[in-house]
């Protein structure tokens, strides 16, 4: 496995190879690169499955290089390190594809902890040692190894919470009629199969407002909520609190 670290700053990347233990991760491979014109030519020439990006690095974007991936059907998964907890920047990073956007500073085991995460969804979704386009690992993966339709369905809504899912889609993902699977899941859970999407996901998003400090928009983008509002809608529904009035209580 090969990773690509690019900032403008060389004191952070020397600091991600030296912080990181890359062995326990199981990288064999660290790339670097000072400018985005520099990392374009890495990502173009060798073959990087995850790709440790800053946002700002003038005159150029991080999210440029994010571009690159997507128009080139490129298999590196990429991980965003940034200073700024702007919205409109996270929330481009996910319309674009990107796998997961850390504030810094960040402890390195912070880093090493989404790495895996990175790591995991390439095994889920690329066949071993086969290099796979972007639009193939796009495709959403097929459940069918557990022991029901249900928990296949389950599977599958944990390995997602971070975007919008549907009931079509897992239906789809499983093999199922959508009505099927609603009334099947409704039978064996007693919930329905929509409201335990969304419970999923407020558990998540509860877990990371107790035990992190990532900013509450950028929570509301990793539970798949594109719509900060909507999500503290949602949230305050199910929990009788905002999210940061939650944060707050589990502080005390």
């Amino acid at each position: 496995m090969t990773v690509l670290i690019v900032d403008d700053q060389p004191d952070v990347v020397r600091g991600e190879e030296r912080g990181i233990d890359w062995e326990k991760l199981g990288i064999d491979r660290i790339l670097t690169a000072y400018d985005v014109p520099e990392a374009a030519k890495l990502l173009t020439q060798e073959r990087v499955d995850i790709l440790l990006c800053d946002i700002e690095m003038p005159p150029h974007n991080g999210l440029e290089l994010l571009s690159l991936i997507r128009e080139q059907k490129l298999p590196a998964r990429c991980i965003f390190l940034s200073a700024h907890a702007e919205f409109t920047y996270a929330q481009e990073a996910v319309r674009l594809g990107g796998f997961d956007y850390i504030l810094q500073p960040a402890p390195y085991s912070e880093i090493e902890a989404a790495i895996a995460r990175a790591l995991q969804d390439i095994k889920e979704k690329e066949p071993a040692d086969l290099p796979q386009p972007v639009e193939e690992a796009d495709k959403k993966p097929t459940y069918t190894g557990s022991s029901s339709p249900v928990a296949s369905a389950i599977d599958y809504i944990r390995q997602n919470l971070d975007r919008d899912i549907s009931r079509a889609e897992i239906a789809e993902a499983i093999f199922l009629n959508p009505e099927y699977l609603s009334r099947l899941f409704k039978k064996e859970t007693g919930i329905a199969l929509n409201e335990y999407i969304v419970r999923e996901k407020i558990e998540q998003a509860k877990c990371m407002l107790s035990e992190t400090d990532i900013p509450v928009s950028l929570i509301a983008l990793k539970t798949g909520y594109t719509n900060f509002s909507y999500f503290s809608q949602v949230f305050k529904r199910h929990t009788g609190l905002s999210p940061l009035e939650y944060r707050q209580q589990k502080r005390k």
